[in-house]
Order: C-alpha cells, then structure tokens, then sequence
C-alpha cells in the first residue's frame, strides 16, 4: 500500500530540512508534536523510503569542486538498455546520481569521484568498459552554486523555520583521517544516525563516536540532505537545463538563477555548456514557463538544451526504485577531500 503523506509528514521533512540533527525534543518545541511521536513519524517515513537524511560533500562555493573530481556526464545508450545500463552505473560508488532523461541524451551523470585524478580515470578507463554505449560527454565541474541540500519543502512558517536555523560556527581545522572519512561515511548512510550506531561500525567508544561526529560536522566539508522522494514533493516534474552565457554575465546569471525557487542545482562547467541547472516543477507547463523566465531576466542568456528526467535511479549514493523511494545505497568514494581544512 502506497504511504500518504499528510501536513504534519510535510512539517517535519521541512523541519529536518533546516535543521538536520535537531534532537526530536528540540523538533517538537517547534512544531507541536511530542518527541515520541515525531520519532515514530520519521521512522514510519524512512522505512517506507519515503523521506531519508543522507550527507554530501559540500560542494558549494570556496570549497573546490573540480578539486574533489566532480562533473556531469551525457551518455546515450542502445534502444533497450537504458535502465539495464543505468542499474549497472548504479554501482559504481563514483557516480553520485544518475537520471534517465528524454531528448538528446538518455542518462545524465553526477559524477563526484574525490580527485581530477579519479575522474579522469573514470571518464577515460571505467565508462567505457560498462555496456555498448553509443555516446559519453562529460563537462568538468568548476562551480557550484547551490545543490539539493539547499531545496526546501514548505509547510513551515518564517517563525518556525527562524526558530529551528542553528548559529552557524566557524569552520573547526581538524584533520581529515580515515577515522573521520568512516564517520562521515555512517553520517551519509544516516544522516540522524546515533553515536551509539557509529561506535559500533568504527569501533571506537560511543563518547569517542560523538567527538568524531561533532568534529567531521564541524569541518564544514559536509552538506546534510533530507530528501523526499519526488511524486511526494508537489514538484513530480524534474528537468535539466543546458546553458550558454557571456562570460562576463555568466557568473551573475548563475547567481541569479541560484535564487529561482525550483532551482535544485545550479553548476558552472567546462565544455559546450556554461551552466547546467536541476529544477523540479509542478508541471510541463511550468519547465516552458521557467525556461521563458531565465530567458527573459537574463539577456544574453541561452538556454541551449533541455532534459525532462523520466525516472531517477540513483540520487547522492541512495539508490531509488521506479516509484522515486530509497531502496538501498551506495557510498561515495570520499566524504572529506583535502586534509586540513
């Protein structure tokens, strides 16, 4: 039977949105329920795989996406083997998300593969071993503007979400060990997951757990993410942009586009493309409707192709089965590239 999701569902995927590891006490002062039954309420989401709370290299501006090998990658395949392909790439820990796409391409990569060296490897070596594809391109990362950690369901109030938003520290300079890249390997896979849980899978002691957890989140090099999985989001509609612009306009363009409401990433890349940009929508109208928009605000702007996404089968390590929930999961290669922060 298919989970319904009602206000309440919305409130606290919105809450865990600004507020990731909030304590469920913490939740509930803000939005009524207690404790208990907001435990309850997630565990029911999660387990459906209807809503989870992962983590991500943090990939937003100063911190060096090309350094941690990230790009996006076209691929056109035989009629026929779309998703047997797609399954397969599914497992390759270095391919973040994978989106099965109409129009000139038939699987959109995120590829985030921890160094230039790895991705070159990847592109060069691995890719092409994986089924009869028909066309690899791929478009190097060099920024990024915002990402799904950003995106935000509504339901809550602007009270409510100023209540939740925590005081941001400033970056701690704790080194990055195979420890820490443990640890945030067990924050990716559960973004709530206790000290408790990841003293048992790092082998260390659970006080020795929460200092490690504390000290990785404190990093900044991580992003937390609680996503829904689309059909529930009211935005089932998910489309990729492809973009030219000035070079001189082309950074203001992306800032611009950044703040566009259904805007879910937002990248500057090296290739035939500028920029490439994520969005979810309510409908097909509304993907001509944005396209107009950017069009319009932003002269000199061309949006040169577009991708509506068919089905999504793998999103930042969690892999999704044809109904958009989590089914399983695939950990990137590395969570805390580049020693010292």
């Amino acid at each position: 039977m298919d989970l319904v999701l009602d206000d309440d569902d919305r409130r606290l995927i919105a809450a865990l949105q600004v507020r990731p590891r909030a304590s469920w006490t913490e939740l509930g002062t803000v939005l009524g329920p207690s404790a208990v039954t907001l435990a309850r309420r997630w565990d029911r989401l999660s387990a459906a795989g209807v809503a989870w709370l992962t983590a991500a290299p943090n990939l937003q501006p100063g911190t060096g996406a090309l350094g941690l090998g990230v790009a996006l990658v076209e691929m056109r395949v035989p009629p026929g083997q779309v998703l047997p392909i797609a399954a397969e790439l599914a497992q390759v820990p270095e391919i973040a998300t994978i989106d099965v796409t109409a129009g000139n391409r038939d699987l959109v990569l995120t590829v985030i593969a921890g160094d230039e060296e790895a991705l070159a490897r990847l592109l060069l070596e691995r890719l092409h071993t994986i089924g009869a594809l028909m066309s690899v391109h791929s478009h190097p990362v060099t920024r990024t503007y915002v990402d799904g950690s950003s995106w935000r369901l509504p339901g809550l109030t602007d009270a409510e979400r100023a209540r939740l938003v925590a005081h941001a520290m400033p970056p701690n300079r704790a080194r990055v060990t195979p420890l820490a890249e443990e640890v945030a390997r067990e924050l990716a896979r559960d973004g709530r997951v206790s000290a408790a849980l990841v003293a048992q899978a790092v082998g260390v002691r659970p006080r020795r757990a929460r200092e490690l957890i504390g000290e990785v989140v404190g990093t900044g090099r991580l992003r937390f993410r609680t996503e829904l999985a689309r059909r529930h989001s009211g935005y089932p509609m998910c489309t990729w942009y492809f973009l030219r612009t000035p070079a001189s306009q082309r950074d203001t363009a992306a800032r611009r586009i950044a703040t566009l409401q259904e805007a879910r990433a937002v990248v500057a890349m090296v290739g035939q493309y500028d920029l490439a940009i994520d969005v979810w929508t309510r409908t097909l109208d509304d993907v001509q409707r944005l396209e107009a928009t950017v069009e319009e605000r932003m002269p000199g702007v061309q949006i040169v192709d577009r991708a509506v996404v068919l089905r999504t089968v793998k999103l930042m390590g969690r892999l999704l089965d044809d109904s958009g929930a989590a089914c399983g999961f695939v950990p990137l290669p590395a969570y805390l590239k580049g020693g010292a922060i």
